[in-house]
């Protein structure tokens, strides 16, 4: 009887685990939540990144809704990865951009299993601890305009997925930090 039991429950738990996997595939339907994502098969060009700048530190659209914060703004750089760390944090929601070496005029892929430049986005409390994550979604790019001495300044869009398979569109998204 043990036996049939934890047989059961390992199989709930296998079908259960792959149901909120993401394979990573292009959703053309336009009723899905997925549909506002740029093609991962025709990604943007430098030219392409063309929206509006932002008056404030960090700027996007989730799922067509605007987001802005300057409250909560943290940039720091780990010199042993050479890599950029972006938080930005407001009415309820964070942001983080990590993006490796973030050389000025560069576009970084922020795609699917794209671990060296990423994002997180958590729109609320809850989902702490279950973030969208760039690196499960279909696309994603950052265009670094400045990375000076005196300027940390890019833009970026990228689909994230959680670990339960819901989706979320960050679009025209900006950033504008004084170092």
């Amino acid at each position: 009887m043990n036996r049939i039991v934890f047989s059961l429950l390992l199989i709930s738990c296998i079908a259960f685990s792959m149901g909120a996997c993401n394979s990573g595939a292009y959703v053309a339907n336009p009723g899905s939540s997925a549909s506002g994502s740029v093609n991962p098969l025709n990604p943007l060009k430098a030219d392409q990144f063309s929206w509006a700048s932002s008056t404030h530190k960090v700027s996007l659209n989730y799922n067509g809704t605007p987001w802005s914060t300057d409250s909560i703004v943290y940039f720091g750089y780990v010199d042993t990865l050479h890599t950029n760390v972006l938080i930005a944090a407001g009415d309820g929601k964070i942001l983080y951009l990590y993006v490796q070496y973030g050389w000025s005029k560069t576009i970084y892929n922020m795609g699917f299993k794209q671990y060296n430049n990423f994002a997180y986005w958590v729109p609320d409390s809850i989902s702490v601890y279950s973030p969208y994550v760039s690196a499960l979604g279909n696309s994603g790019e950052l265009y670094m305009t400045a990375n000076d001495t005196l300027n940390f300044d890019g833009m970026f869009y990228f689909q994230a997925v959680n670990a339960k398979g819901a989706i979320v569109n960050i679009s025209n998204g900006v950033f504008n930090l004084t170092k």
